[in-house]
């Protein structure tokens, strides 16, 4: 009887060092990842996330202003501010368009008149060290509206 006592306390023992061996393993495990997140300074998904949006926004705006909006974004990406006027964008011949952009320069509007239908296209970026905002609208006129 005592040996069936001590065999079965073995067995109950070895289960417990298994036990103890795999809680260490898993406790190493979780500082190691702790460690490794801690010691990246900084995580950078706003590039991805602002091509992404661009991606789908893009569709929403008219092919006849596509030139400009790219001119004018890629103005923003290398200057952090939208340009005060246009220069050398190639537009459908005979486009009557108006660009204006507000006074802190985080936004501009992009009006189109053809026949009876004025398209107007808005789009503001504020960006800082922590956040960034991206707002875009784009409404159509028929008829006499200004």
């Amino acid at each position: 009887m005592k040996e069936k006592v001590l065999k079965a306390l073995k067995v109950v023992l070895i289960i417990f060092g298994v036990l103890f061996l795999i809680q260490i393993l898993i406790f190493l495990f979780m500082m190691i990842g702790i460690f490794s997140l801690s010691s990246a300074k900084t995580f950078d998904f706003n590039t991805s996330f602002d091509k992404d949006i661009n991606k789908l926004q893009s569709s929403s705006r008219p092919k006849e202003i596509q030139p400009i909006v790219d001119y004018v974004e890629d103005y923003q990406a290398k200057n952090k501010k939208y340009p005060e006027k246009l220069e050398n964008v190639k537009v459908k011949d005979k486009l009557d368009y108006k660009y204006e952009v507000t006074k802190d320069g985080n936004c501009y509007t992009v009006t189109v008149k053809e026949k009876n239908t004025t398209k107007q296209y808005q789009r503001c970026k504020i960006s800082s060290d922590n956040s960034s905002s991206i707002s875009e609208s784009y409404a159509e006129y028929s008829g006499n509206a200004k």
